[in-house]
């Protein structure tokens, strides 16, 4: 019994790690090449029109015209591209031809709606609402619920997060739904909301005061309207209104700084924030100062941040680490997911994933 627990741990430790292991290029006779945990592999011969990188897929629009996914190491075949639009997310694929939406997860396609105008999508939901029946639902794990039905009209604001999706309806009820159950939480619509990962952070229109809906339960955090809030995986980033800089994280409030911060961002598991030359990441509960300087150019990721820094060399701050990247002057750089793709040289296409270059 315990062989088999420990074997279903690692298969579940295998399936988070490799479902952000995604890169895709196109290399110097444009050919279009996908990265796939350290290996790559050819996807196309011609030139792709565009492609989109997620957590757990590859999209793309071929020399044809048709929409592929490259997912699980296969190609899946999804529809012609004339009018489409499409947006990748860490776990699935979503796109819209005309006023039909859809959506590819887990090597399975799904037509939602055939008249849809009004959407949200986040990394794993989507939320719709459904011009021909006048219902607003959302899809969530393979599963479509119906939120709101009969309505007048489309929720006035759809604000999704990672797995939540906070909206305001046409009575101006505030509501939630998270993992699968809706959370009304006030008869009137807060002033300002943001959704991330298990967290919804809104101040109301009552009070003014600052509030937290975290994994199912809602507290008040601050009696007064914070200058500003951002949301991520479980964290939630703010300068309160006597200018202390603030992060809740992992079911508390802690403060970061006794003064506002020259700037923060938030994005999955990292807050990025400087103060004077201070170039800082809170991640997971702790506090890395990265560089003495605020860098010019860089990009945050769900759990790292690439930079160039001074002396002009590609740099990666991730899961608690910084590595140099390259030495060589870098022509361009993009982070998606766990994998760092860059381009040096003429027509050099080089990725760094799992602590290493390839």
């Amino acid at each position: 019994m315990r062989k088999i627990f420990l074997l279903i741990i690692i298969l579940i430790s295998h399936f988070i790690l490799s479902a952000q292991n995604l890169s895709a290029y196109l290399d110097y006779r444009n050919y279009f090449q996908a990265f796939d945990n350290g290996i790559e592999h050819q996807l196309e011969y011609l030139p792709v029109k565009s492609f989109k990188i997620g957590g757990a897929a590859i999209a793309y629009i071929d020399n044809t015209n048709e929409l592929q996914v490259y997912a699980d190491g296969q190609k899946f075949h999804q529809t012609y591209a004339g009018t489409l639009t499409y947006f990748m997310t860490d776990y699935l694929l979503a796109y819209r031809v005309g006023n039909v939406l859809s959506v590819f997860e887990k090597q399975n396609t799904q037509n939602l709606s055939y008249y849809c105008s009004v959407y949200e999508i986040n990394d794993s939901l989507i939320g719709f609402f459904d011009d021909s029946n006048y219902n607003f639902s959302v899809y969530y794990k393979g599963n479509v619920t119906t939120l709101e039905s009969s309505m007048l009209e489309p929720p006035k604001k759809i604000v999704s997060g990672s797995n939540t999706l906070a909206y305001v309806n046409q009575s101006n009820f505030f509501k939630i739904f998270y993992q699968g159950k809706t959370y009304t939480i006030d008869d009137i619509a807060p002033v300002a909301f943001a959704a991330g990962r298990d967290v919804v952070a809104y101040i109301d229109d009552y009070t003014q005061n600052f509030h937290l809906f975290y994994k199912g339960d809602t507290a008040s955090i601050e009696t007064f309207a914070p200058d500003s809030f951002k949301v991520g995986f479980g964290i939630m980033a703010y300068t309160d209104n006597l200018g202390n800089f603030r992060v809740f994280n992992d079911g508390a409030t802690r403060r970061l700084l006794s003064y506002s911060p020259d700037f923060f961002k938030v994005k999955g598991n990292i807050l990025l924030y400087a103060f004077g030359n201070n170039f800082n990441v809170f991640y997971k509960g702790e506090i890395f100062t990265i560089e003495n300087y605020i860098p010019a150019d860089y990009q945050i990721g769900n759990d790292g941040v690439a930079y160039i820094d001074v002396g002009g060399q590609l740099k990666l701050f991730q899961n608690g680490k910084t590595y140099t990247v390259s030495y060589e002057i870098i022509n361009n750089y993009s982070l998606n997911g766990n994998v760092l793709t860059y381009s040096v040289g003429t027509n050099t296409t080089k990725f760094f994933w799992n602590g290493k270059n390839y």
